[in-house]
């Protein structure tokens, strides 16, 4: 159905009352919505990086986020202050960065530079 909103102003936003236009439209409008959320890709926030990380503080998760090679947002809210980032491309960080992903991982990443780079 082609949703042609100019042409149907009245029936839909200035009658105030139920009528076939926007039985209709809405039928339609909530066959498009639940198509779309079917191909709605898991979005990430900071906080569900915090706790998927398990990091105490939130200036630990805001450091790996301001990294050039950390994925970009794939929606930004709040002029930019909220940021979201597409879970598969958090993944693919994950793997190129396992030490993130555990405090114990982190600690044995810290270990390791220490002994190997730090020290050597």
């Amino acid at each position: 159905m082609d949703l042609d909103f100019r042409n149907n102003q009245f029936d839909l936003f200035q009658d105030w009352t139920e009528n076939d236009t926007k039985k209709k439209f809405t039928v339609e409008l909530e066959r498009q919505a639940a198509a779309e959320r079917k191909n709605l890709p898991v979005i990430l926030s900071t906080g569900d990086l915090r706790e998927r990380w398990q990091m105490e503080n939130r200036q630990s998760v805001h450091n790996y986020t301001k990294r050039n090679d950390f994925p970009d947002p794939a929606l930004e809210f709040s002029n930019g202050k909220t940021k979201l980032y597409l879970e598969s491309e958090v993944t693919i960080f994950e793997i190129n960065h396992a030490w993130i992903l555990t405090p114990d991982s982190r600690k044995d990443y810290a270990d390791w530079i220490l002994k190997n780079v730090i020290n050597e």
